[in-house]
């Protein structure tokens, strides 16, 4: 990665601060109730969802596994009928360009985002280079958000799913830049290439490592305790919480001022 990459890589993220203060502030409020928006998908999202946690925990990359990934990734948005390019790729393909690094992929099952310690979380991120580089699970030449919910399907306590709403949201755009003059959410670009799209995908695992650091150990606890959800999912629910909060309140125009939200 060039400098200027990595200087505009920076600024793009400078807005991690604003929503993880916000975020940390009051993060009580932000897990209350985030598993219960999840579940509101329901269906074939939580259905597969957790069928594939299953497989991944007894028996890992084996053509069920891989299946129920498939079949998730589906439910979750990866896959849509009509013209476009966000579709899975045919499914010979998809499998095996998971299924040839299997025993890689193996070393990576002991890592815990929770567990281990920033640098030490974000060089073995690093690691996963490689083996995310050779995956061929999308048409689409975007790989971050595909990829990302993929790898937390095989690695569920190591990789967070990440997706543009919310999660790149959160990352890149402070809350009076999330909406347009017509009140619209604003597109979030992601950068092409797949060299810096893996260095979004790390900056956004480590950022929500950073951030697992910094929650009460009780919030993530419970979240494993009463529903099952290991931590890189339960603060990828707390963050689409987040936003689902924060954008009801910048309707309020109390909040919108004390913001300084401009229209």
């Amino acid at each position: 990665m060039n400098a200027t990459m990595a200087e505009s890589s920076a600024n793009i993220f400078a807005a991690e601060s604003v929503n993880t203060g916000r975020f940390i502030a009051d993060q009580k409020k932000y897990f209350a109730g985030s598993y219960e928006l999840f579940d509101k998908f329901g269906g074939p999202c939580r259905y597969f969802h957790d069928e594939c946690l299953r497989a991944s925990r007894d028996e890992f990359l084996s053509e069920r596994h891989i299946e129920m990934l498939y079949a998730t990734l589906t439910a979750w948005g990866m896959h849509r009928m009509g013209i476009g390019k966000t579709k899975l790729t045919e499914w010979r393909k998809f499998r095996d360009s998971i299924h040839d690094k299997a025993s890689e992929l193996e070393q990576f099952r002991s890592c815990s985002l929770l567990k281990m310690s920033e640098t030490d979380y974000s060089k073995a991120v690093l690691q996963l280079q490689p083996y995310y580089r050779t995956l061929r699970l999308s048409e689409s030449d975007a790989t971050i958000v595909v990829n990302s919910k993929a790898l937390h399907h095989l690695l569920p306590e190591f990789v967070p799913p990440i997706d543009r709403q919310y999660t790149i949201r959160f990352f890149t755009q402070a809350p009076e830049r999330w909406k347009n003059a017509k009140g619209k959410f604003r597109t979030i670009s992601l950068p092409q290439g797949i060299g810096v799209q893996f260095e979004w995908f790390q900056r956004t695992c480590v950022g929500i490592k950073r951030l697992a650091d910094r929650i009460e150990p009780a919030l993530i606890e419970d979240e494993l305790r009463l529903h099952k959800v290991m931590a890189p999912k339960a603060l990828d629910n707390a963050i689409v919480n987040y936003v689902s909060i924060t954008d009801r309140s910048l309707n309020d125009p109390d909040t919108r001022r004390a913001w300084r939200v401009t229209d």
